[in-house]
């Protein structure tokens, strides 16, 4: 065997080895929450309980999210994953996140299925390319609505985990609209304004996302806000 070939044979055998090392499946329990009870409970803490007992609740499972409780008021709630944040997000796999939330009727009938199915394509392995390329295509071809009006969400617990510098932050509701209008048309600005775009840069996902801080917790109590909270 020549230098060239060997050279050659020892590249193609390390890029296969990378290869199959970047094609090993993420190992996904760290995601999950053992007791479903505690889980249906952090979902339900989202929203204020004249919203959340009376709300649909889905747990994640190693396939997606399934339905733990049936509920009488168009509400859903549950617990978002980091996954199902932004897929430019530097922390779009850590572990620790717990982002309960609660979308009422217009949002569960246009918001939420896109963010179950998208979690359905993320546990089944697809990488970001991929996860950016179908939901494009799902968005472009209408298999994922636009968000119908009125959409939008609880997130009022104070068991939420964020972020890691932050877990709580504050609470807040959510607003979904298209794309129409840019988010200067409501005011929205950075963590600071107090409309915040959280959308902003995103060109994957054509859905504006509006965060709103509010003042109290699912459970009442007042909210601190300080210069940590900006």
């Amino acid at each position: 065997m020549t230098r060239f070939a060997l050279a050659a044979a020892v590249t193609a055998t390390v890029l296969a080895a990378n290869t199959a090392a970047a094609q090993q499946p993420r190992d996904l329990t760290p995601y999950f929450m053992t007791d479903r009870a505690a889980e249906v409970a952090l979902a339900r803490s989202a929203a204020p309980a004249a919203v959340s007992d009376s709300a649909t609740v889905l747990v994640l499972t190693r396939t997606g999210f399934v339905e733990a409780a049936r509920g009488t008021n168009g509400f859903t709630c549950l617990v978002l994953r980091s996954f199902s944040g932004r897929l430019d997000d530097p922390t779009f796999w850590n572990p620790r996140v717990r982002a309960p939330i609660c979308f009422n009727p217009p949002a569960v009938r246009t918001v939420l299925p896109p963010m179950l199915t998208i979690a359905e394509w993320v546990l089944s392995g697809s990488s970001a390319t991929e996860l950016a390329a179908r939901i494009r295509r799902a968005f472009a071809t209408h298999e994922f609505p636009m968000p119908a009006p009125g959409a939008m969400a609880y997130m009022l617990s104070s068991q939420q985990y964020l972020l890691d510098d932050n877990p709580h932050w504050l609470p807040h509701l959510m607003l979904f609209y298209d794309k129409s209008l840019p988010a200067s048309a409501w005011g929205a600005g950075g963590p600071a304004a107090p409309v915040i775009d959280a959308s902003a840069g995103d060109t994957v996902v054509p859905v504006q996302t509006l965060l709103v801080p509010v003042r109290r917790w699912s459970d009442g109590t007042l909210a601190l806000r300080s210069a940590d909270h900006q």
